[in-house]
């Protein structure tokens, strides 16, 4: 698959006070496209200092997309959430040898995809930025327009095992790359890259999840919002301050990613939080 590097210009802004003091013409939606089944013990590591006696069992999470609105530079989605296949098949038409008993489940109401949720709004899409490549995030892209910009952290794994699990999420993308060797750290997140170069929407390098695994900043006229995506699954993993554990390609960095979010949040408790997999308008 072909990848290029996504163009980020260098923000002159050296802290995250002086950026919110300057908030852009952005606004933002999350739209809950179906649930997914995981497991407790999997979003919060049972195995850290802080946890004793975690008690297992199964969650059913909400599956996001996030709408981005800029007055002047258009619409853009943050992840893509599902596509209308998973409201007929639990497993969204994924493939392979092993689909039966490896592929996540998944429930999907009618006129919950993320098709539906962009014509309702009468979405015209200008590009996606993709938190990282599972496909509880980027299932969507099957039904939206590939002529755009998809974007991810450099690294960031596409994880396709033909023939054994394949769901052809990203067929016909180019994906772009934010290569966050060439932005400035912004104290305590670190890395952060200005997607726009306006200082209104922001990605930040949080691995551990995933190799490239990106968060999000939108610096809106409504108040700052930190996206955490998979970085913190659920508001108890926050609320305990522990990192995922099972689904997870790396979890001493995964902790510390959590560790910088949890600091950033700490020194500016005017930031609005939402988890990975939490609907803000329900949860």
């Amino acid at each position: 698959m072909k990848r290029s590097i996504f163009p980020v210009k260098k923000s002159s802004m050296k802290s995250w006070t002086e950026i919110f003091r300057k908030p852009g013409p952005v606004t933002f939606q999350s739209f809950k496209t179906g649930t997914v089944i995981i497991n407790r013990r999997g979003t919060i590591n049972p195995n850290h200092p802080r946890i004793h006696d975690l008690e297992d069992g199964e969650l059913e999470v909400p599956v996001m997309a996030h709408w981005i609105h800029h007055e002047e530079f258009g619409d853009y989605l943050i992840d893509a959430g599902l596509d209308a296949s998973y409201c007929k098949d639990p497993r969204g038409n994924v493939r392979g040898l092993f689909a039966g008993f490896l592929a996540d489940e998944f429930h999907q109401n009618e006129n919950q995809s993320i098709a539906f949720h962009l014509k309702k709004n009468q979405v015209k899409l200008k590009g996606v930025f993709l938190s990282h490549l599972h496909s509880d995030h980027m299932a969507g892209v099957r039904e939206l327009p590939k002529n755009i910009p998809y974007v991810v952290g450099k690294g960031e794994k596409y994880p396709e095992y033909k023939p054994f699990l394949y769901g052809n999420y990203l067929k016909g993308v180019n994906l772009h790359e934010v290569d966050f060797s060439t932005v400035e750290p912004i104290h305590p997140l670190g890395p952060s890259a200005d997607l726009l170069g306006d200082g209104s929407l922001w990605a930040v390098l949080t691995p551990g999840h995933t190799r490239g695994h990106m968060s999000f900043v939108v610096n809106g006229l409504e108040g700052p919002v930190l996206l955490t995506a998979d970085a913190c699954f659920i508001r108890e993993g926050l609320e305990l301050g522990v990192a995922s554990s099972d689904y997870t390609w790396n979890v001493k960095m995964a902790q510390q990613s959590l560790d910088k979010i949890l600091k950033f949040l700490k020194e500016h408790p005017e930031v609005k939080v939402v988890c990975g997999h939490e609907d803000p308008l329900n949860d």
